[in-house]
């Protein structure tokens, strides 16, 4: 009984060292001095010469990513996710809380506390954090975020197929115009509702 009782205990403690050791005080500095912001990006991936150029919109808690080509766009929520193809018009809607595991951008921008539920290792240095080692059955191995003057100017993550994706930011501009985070459907639209 005793050492199940001293296993218990060895666990909690070794939990509460993660948690305690968890650093995303670079995420949280950049988004509460960035509350609402406009930056482009460019993305590549590791296993095709195809590359994604958009812009990333936040407005608190509110998330869009506008890619040109594919013309698509993300737009995230408190509770949602609307992932809309512009050119066949069809809306994917899910719970945010089901698909934030494959959405850096849910990650980062929405969500930061929990990248420390989701990987057990975080090295973290002056410009660079990278969070590693995913519990359970995480979307994502491995993500390494770059700072530059407190903002965020690439993230390289990496997923279960072993697939690399890097994105760089650049372009950093307060949001002034007003920026519609809702899906702007017609009545042709497709919807389709997972979950």
């Amino acid at each position: 009984m005793n050492l199940i009782k001293s296993s218990i205990f060895l666990f909690l403690i070794l939990n509460s060292l993660n948690l305690l050791s968890c650093d995303i005080s670079k995420i949280e500095l950049f988004l509460d001095e960035n509350v609402k912001f406009k930056v482009s990006y460019e993305q590549n991936f590791s296993d095709t010469s195809d590359s994604i150029e958009g812009d990333i919109y936040r407005d608190y808690d509110n998330i869009k990513v506008f890619s040109l080509d594919p013309n698509e766009e993300l737009i995230i929520n408190s509770n949602q996710i609307f992932r809309h193809d512009l050119e066949m018009d069809q809306l994917i809607i899910q719970a945010s809380h089901e698909s934030m595991n494959q959405s850096p951008a849910y990650l980062l921008f929405n969500k930061p506390k929990t990248i420390c539920d989701l990987f057990s290792i975080t090295t973290c240095s002056n410009e660079y954090c990278q969070y590693s080692k995913p519990l359970d059955n995480f979307y994502l191995k491995k993500i390494e975020i770059s700072f530059v003057n407190q903002k965020i100017k690439k993230i390289v993550y990496e997923d279960l197929f072993e697939r690399i994706s890097t994105i760089d930011l650049f372009k950093y501009e307060q949001l002034d115009k007003k920026v519609s985070f809702k899906p702007e459907v017609s009545d042709k639209t497709e919807k389709i509702f997972l979950n």
